[in-house]
């Protein structure tokens, strides 16, 4: 593509790294524009842009980035943090006094997460066909999020696990729109260089939620149990179906679909204009109406199966969720070594793990603007951490509690892997959104597919905190893992010479008709530094 000409009239196109222009009529010059390679901010502007990366670009993009983080990124952490504290309650009910009132002594406790599961699986794929399909994701994903706040409350009222069982199948089938279909809008609306945090903040919402969920039920606990003749691990259900309400309906005015089909009410014509013309630059395509074709097409590539090679074996052996059965069973003496409190506050110093190094690796990935590398990174941490307790499975008696408690919580530093294999996944697939969406909903189908059975065999509930094959397992899938980055890395490569397709700016690979000429590029670098002045002090 050849760079048009840039006069008095011209708007700046041109992303991150790209330094393009096209014109425009003077009554149709855009309001925003792209922040130039090499840009340079005022001091304050530089120092908060270490923090986070929107500071660092011209005030225009700036202004911009920054009303997406404030109104679409924001709700959904919100969104997300209030799925998992609903998907995750069950955990700490459970030490919380529900296993002795239902008398919930068998694999129950797994059955509950199967079920969920199940019901998950079920929805994951159909939602992303769905969606694809033509259905708004602002009408969806909140009608999604009121049907499964309404089936966590009813769990509340139940006295016996099986309704419980029909509960959380529901409530799985309607929390399986949120995951995959916020993934697909994130990655619809941000460059590489703010893709990878923001996907890893996403994911890393739910370690908050995990941390919270903890801290409501200690609170809830202790406050509130047996208020009203009602125990305190049923009043969680009711308190977390009352936080979900007014969430899901502020969805509906929150969620902004898509850039070239949006209708926000926090983005005016100009803003559509510009998000529209951020992807084009970093070439990433718009969102087209599923067809079984189109259907057909992706699941007879390699994408799906190389892409959920990496994507689905991190997920296989993560072990985190077993942290707090192991806690329940140390003992001094005869006694219990921690409250119920203590059970439900001490794994959220893995969750706060979890979040810090979701920020730091999440934020070397994107100056980087390379995604594999952290992925080997991170994967590490849960491999070393299931070594050390299969050492301890085989020697109790060898390994101290404090190795274990160090094993069990360097687990949650590799909590960046699954989000930055996600914006990995967005980068190489930019060629087509749908493509995008139903892969990730394939992969979520295929995660819960797994756990549907999964922890039955490898974790089972009765024989905790040791396990015949759990720990075993996890060093498998972790070496496993690291086989399907080389391969996603390799045919990736492999499909790009096959193509002839070429690196833009942003190392994307793109058709060469939709690469701006380097001449032109270099040219326009210049004449856009000199009408770009620098951020001054007084803008702060």
């Amino acid at each position: 593509m050849t760079a048009p000409s840039c006069d008095e009239n011209s708007t700046r196109i041109g992303g991150l790294g790209s330094n393009d222009f096209v014109e425009t009529n003077s009554s149709e010059k855009m309001q925003y524009a792209f922040t130039p390679e090499g840009y340079k901010p005022a001091k304050g502007y530089r120092i908060l842009s270490y923090i986070w990366d929107a500071f660092g670009k011209a005030p225009e993009e700036r202004q911009f980035v920054m009303r997406l983080d404030f109104f679409m990124f924001i709700y959904s952490l919100v969104s997300y943090i209030i799925k998992i504290i609903d998907q995750s309650n069950i955990s700490n009910a459970f030490v919380s006094g529900m296993q002795t009132d239902l008398k919930l002594y068998g694999q129950q406790r797994n059955l509950f997460t199967t079920f969920f599961n199940m019901g998950y699986l079920a929805g994951s794929l159909p939602g992303q066909i769905i969606i694809t399909s033509g259905v708004r994701p602002s009408y969806y994903i909140p009608t999604c999020e009121l049907l499964w706040a309404t089936f966590v409350m009813c769990i509340a009222a139940c006295n016996s696990a099986t309704p419980i069982y029909g509960l959380r199948f529901l409530e799985g089938l309607a929390e399986s729109a949120i995951f995959p279909s916020f993934n697909l809008i994130i990655g619809s609306w941000y460059t590489p260089s703010e893709l990878g945090k923001r996907m890893c903040l996403f994911e890393m919402s739910a370690q908050a939620a995990s941390m919270f969920s903890g801290y409501i039920q200690a609170g809830v606990y202790g406050s509130m149990n047996g208020r009203y003749g009602i125990a305190g691990w049923r009043w969680l259900f009711i308190i977390d179906g009352i936080i979900s309400f007014p969430v899901a309906i502020a969805g509906f005015f929150q969620v902004p679909d898509f850039p070239n089909n949006t209708r926000a009410w926090y983005l005016k014509q100009h803003h559509r204009d510009y998000a529209v013309q951020r992807m084009e630059v970093v070439g990433r395509k718009p969102i087209k109406r599923l067809t079984v074709k189109a259907f057909c097409k992706i699941f007879t590539s390699w994408r799906p199966y190389l892409f959920l090679w990496p994507y689905n074996m991190i997920y296989f052996g993560s072990y985190t969720s077993y942290f707090n059965l192991w806690l329940q069973s140390l003992k001094n003496g005869a006694a219990r070594r921690y409250s119920v409190a203590q059970l439900n506050i001490i794994p959220t110093g893995g969750n706060a793990i979890g979040l810090v190094m979701a920020y730091l690796v999440a934020s070397l990935s994107d100056f980087t603007r390379i995604r594999w590398p952290w992925m080997v990174f991170a994967a590490t941490f849960s491999l070393v951490g299931s070594i050390i307790l299969e050492i301890w499975n085989q020697y109790p008696n060898k390994v101290n509690d404090q190795v274990v408690m160090f094993a069990q919580l360097i687990a949650f530093a590799s909590s960046p892997h699954q989000p930055l294999c996600i914006a990995w996944m967005a980068e190489s697939f930019q060629d087509s959104a749908t493509t995008r969406g139903l892969v990730l909903g394939f992969g979520n189908t295929i995660n819960y597919a797994m756990s549907a059975w999964m922890p039955l065999v490898l974790f089972p509930t009765p024989e905790a905190p040791h396990y015949k094959y759990g720990y075993k397992a996890a060093i498998g899938f972790c070496c496993g893992d690291y086989l399907g980055i080389a391969a996603f890395w390799w045919v990736i490569r492999w499909d790009r010479k096959k193509k002839g397709m070429v690196l833009n700016a942003y190392g994307l690979a793109v058709e060469r008709d939709d690469l701006y000429e380097e001449g032109a590029e270099i040219q326009n670098l210049e004449m856009i530094k000199k009408s770009a002045p620098e951020v001054t002090a007084a803008e702060l």
